[in-house]
């Protein structure tokens, strides 16, 4: 009878396996409000305390304390599905329940000497919420109904400014993460020879930690020309969950009989699964008469790490699962500008970000896609205070299983991404 619960078992393993699993649709690289308008260009630039994310050279030429803290209200204005052959079929739709989110970060920096900075920074990297609206009705209901994967990281970093011109930062990352899952398990009946819903499963995993490290570079040869980069080790983190099956009654006594004595009772799952590792590049322009600033970053995520899934179920509840993934590394172009008149700074973004996920691995639990961005914002910045303000519209190019879903769950995703973000910045 384990067989017929083997796709809610591999949804288990899936669920903890989320987190590193996703970076292009899973990671969230929106961590202060300048650079997101500036379409997230900030490697060649990190005058901020968010720096400390995007280059923690950076805080190297920040010669103030400083207190930096916001949020990024997060929400998906389109998601639509519609099905495909064979399964669920062509009359099928879906589409996200309406929510916000509200990812946050903070940052402190304190210079130690003139050449020796410190600052801590405070974000969750990795991120995702996806609930589908009518989820005992959506087709995709035994893939799944509500996905929610949070991370924190906690990094403390130094940077030494080695010559006027040059800096050098690393710091460690101390980074926790959870997962939140739910979907409808269903059968053949036997009797009717129609599917139906028997279990509601919900896992929710403990939470896990595990700590990694990053390093940056930030070169100002000259008042016009900046360079710099970044990288954000691999960090193993292992999962485990419990989950709890809920019976759903079919009416039938037989039937209901035999799920009820087939239902597992809370299996523990475990799988163990590398963060990529991430390496960023960036250059920025000033036209210093003219009050502008241009960047340009490539972002490199190394997906290729990510080649299969292996869970364990220590309590012999099902047969141990291995599954090729076959992920990709994937890249991340980046273009910011800014405008400065007085304390008033306006900008505006683009980017263009790569999937990694091959078209049999996209599902209701992650339907990612290529991402292309179109960013503004605008910023009050003085010696003692600062606020900035950014708008980012993410539309994700069209995505279809043509029939290849590894979970035999066809059809086409269209969504759009749309997130505001908002920093608040005190100096002394």
């Amino acid at each position: 009878m384990y067989r017929r619960f083997r796709g809610a078992f591999l949804f288990i393993g899936l669920v903890l396996a989320a987190g590193p699993a996703w970076t292009a649709g899973f990671g969230f690289y929106e961590q202060g409000a300048k650079a997101t308008a500036m379409g997230g260009a900030f490697a060649g630039l990190a005058d901020d305390p968010s720096a400390i994310f995007y280059n923690p050279a950076g805080i190297a030429f920040q010669d103030h304390y400083a207190l930096m803290a916001g949020t990024t209200a997060t929400t998906f204005p389109r998601s639509e599905f519609r099905g495909d052959n064979p399964y669920p079929g062509s009359t099928a739709t879906g589409k996200y329940h309406k929510t916000w989110f509200f990812p946050s970060n903070g940052y402190i920096l304190a210079p130690l000497t003139p050449n020796i900075h410190f600052g801590i920074g405070l974000f969750s990297p990795f991120g995702l919420a996806v609930r589908w609206e009518n989820p005992e009705t959506f087709s995709g209901r035994f893939v799944a109904q509500n996905t929610a994967v949070k991370t924190f990281s906690i990094e403390p970093a130094i940077a030494l400014r080695l010559t006027p011109t040059f800096s050098v930062a690393a710091g460690a990352e101390y980074r926790l993460s959870n997962a939140e899952l739910e979907k409808n398990e269903g059968i053949i009946n036997p009797f009717t020879q129609s599917f139906v819903d028997v279990a509601h499963v919900r896992l929710v995993s403990d939470n896990t930690h595990a700590w990694g490290w990053n390093a940056g570079f930030l070169w100002k040869p000259n008042t016009r020309f900046s360079a710099g980069g970044s990288y954000r080790a691999k960090m193993t983190m292992n999962y485990e969950g419990k989950v709890k099956f809920d019976q759903r009654f079919t009416g039938n006594p037989a039937l209901d009989a035999t799920v009820a004595a087939s239902l597992p009772h809370k299996p523990l799952a475990t799988t163990s699964l590398d963060f990529p590792a991430i390496a960023n590049f960036g250059v920025a322009f000033q036209l210093p008469s003219q009050g502008m600033t241009v960047t340009a970053d490539a972002v490199w995520t190394e997906w290729s790490t990510y080649k299969q899934l292996d869970i364990v179920f220590p309590g012999g509840e099902a047969p141990n699962i291995h599954r090729v993934t076959a992920w990709k590394n994937s890249w991340t172009y980046r273009f910011g500008a800014e405008k400065k008149i007085g304390v008033f700074a306006a900008r505006v973004g683009f980017l263009y970000d790569e999937s990694p996920q091959p078209d049999r691995e996209v599902s209701p639990i992650l339907p990612d896609a290529i991402r292309r961005g179109y960013s503004f914002g605008f910023g009050i910045d003085t010696e003692k205070f600062g606020i900035d303000f950014a708008e980012l519209y993410l539309p994700f190019s069209k995505r279809s299983t043509h029939g290849v879903s590894e979970d035999n769950f066809n059809g086409t995703y269209d969504t759009v991404g749309n997130l505001i973000g908002l920093n608040l910045r005190l100096s002394f």
